[in-house]
């Protein structure tokens, strides 16, 4: 009786200790696993900068060049500025996001303005740099659909079991990641439609 008692308590000690050494075993495969994940992500919004800053160098020169054309649209040619220089003078990953998506939206209506304004169409600065416009968006495209992808692998990663209990609380004496999701560019329908086209 004693020995079955021990071998059932020595049984229940090993089930415990191996599930133990598993789970940080996962601790320390998954944190190793985010972090390529996370440095990948960074590189690929590395990317991403890179063609978006191509884009907002225009921004300066297509503004005032349409500035004469679009006196209605001045707030939106405000807007552009002034996110182009929060832009440029953040570094952190999730506000250019934000910001970038807030400059698609407005280009968005320059576009739209550009397309029902023969004048403007018939500028040859105007339409140079939306030229230019047009094949720094197909560069952005490709590296935008990088970093999304990037973005979700990882934030599947740190969302799905076991990671997801490790990053937010750790797990027996070892402290929880930390980790934040990524968001993830999108483009204005505007963008999407008419910047082929021009």
């Amino acid at each position: 009786m004693v020995k079955t008692v021990v071998k059932a308590a020595l049984g229940i000690i090993a089930v415990i200790v191996i599930s133990m050494v598993i789970f940080y075993g996962l601790y320390f495969s998954g944190f190793n696993a985010v972090q390529a994940r996370d440095e990948a992500v960074k590189k690929f919004s590395a990317d991403v900068n890179a063609q978006l800053q191509r884009r907002y160098d225009l921004i300066p020169n297509l503004v005032s060049s349409v500035k004469g054309y679009l006196q209605f649209e001045r707030q939106t040619l405000e807007r552009i500025t002034q996110l182009r220089s929060q832009w440029m003078a953040t570094t952190d990953i999730t506000q250019r996001v934000n910001l970038s998506n807030q400059i698609e939206q407005a280009l968005g209506k320059i576009i739209l303005t550009y397309e029902n304004y023969p004048d403007l169409k018939s500028d040859r600065t105007v339409t140079r740099l939306m030229d230019e416009l047009a094949g720094t968006e197909n560069r952005i495209a490709v590296a935008r659909t990088y970093y999304n992808d990037g973005v979700r692998e990882y934030n599947t990663n740190l969302r799905t079991f076991p990671n997801n209990m490790f990053n937010e609380n750790g797990f027996i004496g070892l402290k929880a990641w930390g980790y934040t999701l990524y968001p993830q560019y999108s483009i204005s329908q505007q963008v999407r439609i008419l910047l082929p086209t021009i």
